[in-house]
């Protein structure tokens, strides 16, 4: 069964080396605004790291009209086909968690895609707030609170 990342807002300090290195292995230089994870401050202080969270019914997916969001059968990882994105955002709009970002010097959006295997941000979390989980009924049960947590922190 593949791997999937999972968070723990709890332990979170806001280092923020998990969007360094992401950004580093992704883009070649550390920019946060390029960073496929973010850390949000909620309310109360709380550090929430904010990522693609591979839904198994993806509203990215359902939002795309190129069809260019695909789950990847092999590592059940939601993809962006460069080729048929259009650039339209639609996707970075239909995520409940904002875990999309978009380029706005390619004009595309973009996602984490687990760095294809060794997310290098689960590397440098030293906090161990960054983990994979494999059981897909604990994961779901997670997406809902991670989404929970988000929506409570985050939304306006």
């Amino acid at each position: 069964m593949p791997k999937i990342l999972e968070a723990d807002p709890m332990r979170c300090d806001g280092c923020r080396l998990c969007e360094a290195a992401c950004s580093v292995v992704n883009f070649g230089a550390a920019n946060p605004e390029k960073s496929r994870i973010r850390i949000i401050t909620g309310e109360g202080g709380l550090e929430i790291p904010v990522f693609c969270r591979h839904c198994t019914s993806p509203p990215c997916r359902e939002a795309c009209p190129r069809d260019a969001v695909y789950i990847d059968e092999a590592s059940r990882r939601v993809m962006i086909d460069p080729f048929r994105c259009v650039g339209c955002g639609m996707c970075v709009a239909a995520c409940p968690f904002g875990a999309l970002g978009f380029d706005t010097d390619k004009g595309r959006p973009f996602k984490c895609n687990l760095c294809g295997g060794t997310p290098a941000c689960l590397q440098v979390c030293e906090k161990g707030a960054i983990f994979y989980v494999e059981d897909y009924n604990l994961r779901e049960h997670n997406i809902r609170e991670a989404a929970a947590v988000v929506l409570r922190h985050h939304a306006p």
